[in-house]
């Protein structure tokens, strides 16, 4: 990525603006154009920046040249000038053309240190100890000494304790001042809480991660704790990061909308002034376990011997595929440890049928004491890669990039459910128990209105996906967002300068009217306008191509339903099924218990919300 690593995430084969999630297949020929033409045209603020910065290197390299080869040709003449005959008894010694060609590079390579240059490389530095989540320890290690050495000689390298206590704090102050600007320009802000598995360890990595949409209509998210725990954490530890997360980042509590939680635990009650819900994929977690019970007859040896298998299919790529499944590994299974998440299952069964022939030679080369997968296994594996196919097709096609909202569950959830209803080729009774499981599950859905209204606002769904009509509730909170105070920027309007000594004015000034129905008016005309705007929405059809930020980024769409828009700033704003973002940006293979004895308390909290932070909104 080289210059353009600032602005864009490598992921697998994808790039991916870190400004606006817009992703790309990398190039096959390396190229950069499209990344460039994607700046000016999207980011002209950034492509301007980028384009000055590239401007000064070019300068600055042109300028060290010259500077190295004037001093190379200064040091000729000089060696010219010297007279060649004297009284001296000994001869001026000739310069050796190899030792000034050394000096002129080291000239061109190492530039008189710049303060901001020092500032720069301890910044980086520190970055480096936060993303990779190395000890302070390191910095003091002879390798990273010598490699800092041959950098920058000039470089003076202060103690880890200098790290500890300065950079570190100056590096959290930075990117949550980051956050906190960001966040003052949202209107409405939702959090969720999510819980991972660390590999090779007893702990787990508990998040709190808060979304919300920015001026442009562009989903955001930020990490605003995170923590290593022992084990799942309680009501009153839930309440206590929320409030911790509002009081560090100044969000009134008037701006909350809801609280998501990413792990399997029943629903609790957290603060009075935070709607709680649970996360979608939990539930169709358990709905899927209760299916896959009867095909296995409650036997978990089934899991054990995929997850043998599962090296032999990606080799030295194990641990990147199943980041995903270390959210339910343990989590859901308590010691056995050897349930995995649906979807990494499925991707792993349909990865061993597509190399059915050539696994099975490897399967008896590595288990020569031990049969490979016979017939009837076969069967049971595809008919298990059949039930879940619809269930991971619908949810391909509502994924939005690293982000999707919870206008999603109810479609999700009712076409998943006649999909499998709808298929009777294979084990029927399965796909019945999940639908029935789902179903109770999700039980009065359609009466929160978080979801009925995330999903109204969505233009991809609107009113197409409810038993009842919503018509009424709609207009009901069209009309609460009509009384919203709209936050307009300072007018520059001259100011009405009134002469009291005026009878006229006077009367009008310190005289009640007569008759005053402003909030009659005000009324009538909130429901008149809210009414017109919901039955000009609901008349156009559902366009499922259609996505729901840029319908609400485009200004004819925020002009005709400006009311409604302000909904899906509201509702758009939580997650509705677990982010790909956590397994994009979280490296929890780098992240060990070691790391307790390596930091203090509260700076290996700085440390994990740097981790996340860093990788979220770049270097």
């Amino acid at each position: 990525m080289g210059k353009y690593s600032e602005y864009f995430l490598v992921h697998e084969n994808m790039l991916i603006c870190n400004t606006c999630s817009w992703a790309i297949p990398k190039p096959k020929d390396c190229t950069t154009s499209s990344l460039l033409h994607h700046l000016r045209k999207k980011h002209p603020d950034l492509y301007s920046s980028f384009k000055d910065r590239e401007d000064r290197t070019k300068y600055e390299r042109a300028t060290a040249a010259e500077r190295a080869l004037a001093l190379a040709h200064g040091l000729k003449r000089i060696w010219k000038s010297e007279p060649e005959a004297g009284p001296e008894p000994s001869q001026p010694k000739r310069p050796n053309c190899k030792a000034g060609s050394s000096f002129a590079s080291e000239a061109t390579i190492w530039e008189p240190p710049h303060r901001e240059r020092m500032d720069n490389i301890e910044k980086a530095i520190t970055q480096l100890l936060c993303t990779a989540t190395l000890p302070p320890s390191f910095v003091e290690s002879p390798g990273f000494r010598n490699l800092i050495t041959v950098i920058s000689p000039r470089f003076h390298l202060k103690p880890r304790v200098h790290f500890t206590e300065n950079s570190l704090s100056a590096l959290y102050e930075e990117y949550t001042t980051k956050i906190r600007t960001m966040l003052n320009s949202a209107l409405f802000v939702s959090f969720s809480t999510d819980v991972r598995a660390l590999p090779n360890s007893d702990e787990l990595l508990l998040t709190f991660t808060i979304h919300f949409i920015d001026d442009r209509m562009v989903p955001r998210f930020a990490t605003v704790s995170a923590n290593l725990i022992r084990e799942l954490p309680t009501p009153d530890e839930t309440r206590a990061l929320l409030a911790k997360a509002l009081n560090s980042f100044v969000i009134s509590q008037e701006k909350v909308h809801i609280l998501v939680e990413h792990w399997p635990i029943p629903s609790v009650t957290t603060a009075s002034y935070v709607k709680h819900m649970s996360d979608f994929s939990q539930k169709l977690q358990k709905a899927i376990d209760e299916g896959l019970k009867l095909v296995l007859n409650g036997n978990d040896s089934f899991f054990a011997q995929m997850k043998q298998i599962a090296p032999k299919v990606w080799k030295g790529d194990m641990e990147k595929r199943f980041r995903n499944c270390s959210r339910l590994c343990r989590i859901s299974t308590g010691a056995s440890g050897n349930r995995m998440c649906w979807n990494c299952l499925y991707v792993l069964l349909c990865r061993l049928l597509e190399q059915k022939n050539s696994l099975a030679f490897v399967l008896v080369e590595a288990n020569s004491d031990k049969s490979p997968l016979d017939s009837s296994q076969w069967e049971r594996i595809r008919e298990i890669v059949d039930v879940l196919k619809p269930i991971d097709f619908a949810i391909g096609l509502v994924k939005h990039r690293h982000f999707t909202p919870i206008s999603v569950v109810i479609p999700l959830y009712k076409v998943i459910v006649r999909q499998l209803r709808e298929d009777t080729t294979s084990l029927s009774d399965v796909r019945e128990a999940i639908c029935v499981a789902l179903e109770e599950s999700m039980a009065g859905c359609e009466d929160q209105d978080e979801l009925y209204l995330a999903t109204l606002v969505d233009p991809r769904f609107r009113a197409a996906y409810f038993a009842g009509d919503k018509r009424q509730e709609f207009l009901e909170k069209l009309e609460e967002m009509a009384f919203l105070p709209v936050e307009n920027p300072a007018q520059g309007a001259e100011a009405n300068v009134e002469d009291c000594s005026n009878p006229f004015v006077a009367f009008r000034k310190f005289e009640p009217p007569s008759i005053t129905t402003p909030s009659n008016l005000s009324k009538i005309e909130a429901g008149t306008r809210a009414l017109s705007e919901l039955e000009d929405y609901l008349s156009h059809d559902p366009s499922f191509v259609t996505d729901p930020y840029e319908f609400w980024q485009n200004d004819v769409n925020s002009a005709k339903y400006p009311l409604t828009k302000k909904l899906a700033l509201k509702y758009l704003s939580a997650p509705g099924i677990s982010m790909d973002c956590q397994s994009l940006l979280s490296r929890l293979e780098s992240i060990n218990s070691g790391l307790h004895s390596s930091w203090e308390p509260d700076e290996l909290e700085k440390v994990l919300f740097l981790h996340h932070n860093i990788l979220t909104f770049g270097f």
